[in-house]
C-alpha cells in the first residue's frame, strides 16, 4: 500500500471535513477515536483529534491513554526510589538497593510495554508552526482529504524535527559534557561513588548521542542574485 505524509495548515484545523476511511489501513469500517496531538504522547493536557482508525488501533490508543496517567507515576515512583536509595545507601544492604531498583525497573517498563503495544507506529501530531501533520496515511485516503478540504497538501518530504536546531545541539552538547565531566570527577575524587551514579553515566552518555543524531541539517541558504555593475544591461541605445 503506498504512503504518504498529509499536512493540515494550523487555520484549517478547526474546520476540518474528515472522511470516514481509516487513516492506518483506508478501512471504511473504522472507529473514531480521540488521538493525542504530541511528541509526549497520551499526556491528558495535550490536544487531540478525533479520527478514524481501524479497530485494533483505535482500542491500542484508548488502552494507551487510560494507562499513561500510571506511566507517568510509575516514573516518577522511580525517581523517588532513586533518590531515597541514594540517600540511604549507608543503611541499606546490597541486595536491598538492587532489589529495590530492579522491582521499579521492571514495574515501569511493563507498563511501557502494555501502554505502547498494538499502537500505530506513525501517529498524528501538531508541528512546531501548528499544523496537523498525519505520517503515512494510504495515498487513496490522503486524496479524499485533499479533495474535501482545501489548502491541504501531501508531501514525501521528510517531517521537520519539532524543536529547532539550537535546541538539540544545545542538549546533545550540555548531557555528553555532563556525562564525561562527572565520570572525570567520579574517577579521580578518591572515594567509592554510589553504583548508581555510575548506573547513571551511560544514561546520560546514550541520551545525549541521542539527542546529537536528531539535529537537522544546516539549512541551505536560497541563491539570491545579489546586485552587481556584471550584471547590469550595459547596450546603449
Amino acid at each position: 500500500m503506498k504512503r504518504t505524509d498529509l499536512v493540515v495548515p494550523a487555520d484549517l484545523i478547526a474546520g476540518l471535513r474528515i472522511p470516514p476511511l481509516a487513516i492506518t489501513d483506508g478501512s471504511a469500517d473504522s472507529e473514531w477515536v480521540e488521538v493525542p496531538l504530541s511528541h509526549w504522547q497520551f499526556g491528558k493536557l495535550r490536544p487531540s483529534q478525533r479520527l478514524p482508525m481501524d479497530a485494533r488501533s483505535a482500542r491500542s490508543i484508548r488502552r494507551a491513554v487510560r494507562v499513561a496517567p500510571w506511566s507517568v507515576l510509575a516514573a516518577v515512583v522511580l525517581l523517588i526510589v532513586w533518590l531515597v536509595v541514594v540517600s540511604l545507601e549507608a543503611y541499606l544492604s546490597s541486595p536491598g538497593l538492587s532489589v529495590a531498583m530492579a522491582a521499579a525497573s521492571i514495574f515501569v517498563s511493563v507498563l511501557s510495554v502494555v501502554r505502547n503495544h498494538g499502537v500505530p507506529k506513525h501517529l498524528p501530531y501538531r508541528t512546531r508552526f501548528g499544523d496537523l501533520r498525519i505520517p503515512e496515511i494510504p495515498v487513496e485516503v490522503a486524496q479524499q482529504w485533499v479533495a474535501l478540504n482545501p489548502g491541504v497538501i501531501t508531501t514525501d518530504e521528510p517531517a521537520p524535527r519539532p524543536h529547532s536546531r539550537r535546541f538539540y545541539v544545545g542538549w546533545s552538547v550540555g548531557l555528553l559534557s555532563t556525562s564525561m565531566g562527572l565520570g572525570v570527577v567520579m574517577a579521580n575524587n578518591s572515594r567509592e561513588d554510589s553504583l548508581l551514579f555510575w548506573m547513571l553515566l551511560p544514561v546520560l552518555f546514550v541520551i545525549g548521542i541521542t539527542t546529537a543524531l536528531k539535529i537537522p541539517p544546516p539549512r541551505k541558504a536560497d541563491d539570491v542574485r545579489t546586485w552587481s555593475p556584471v550584471n547590469v544591461d550595459r547596450r546603449t541605445p
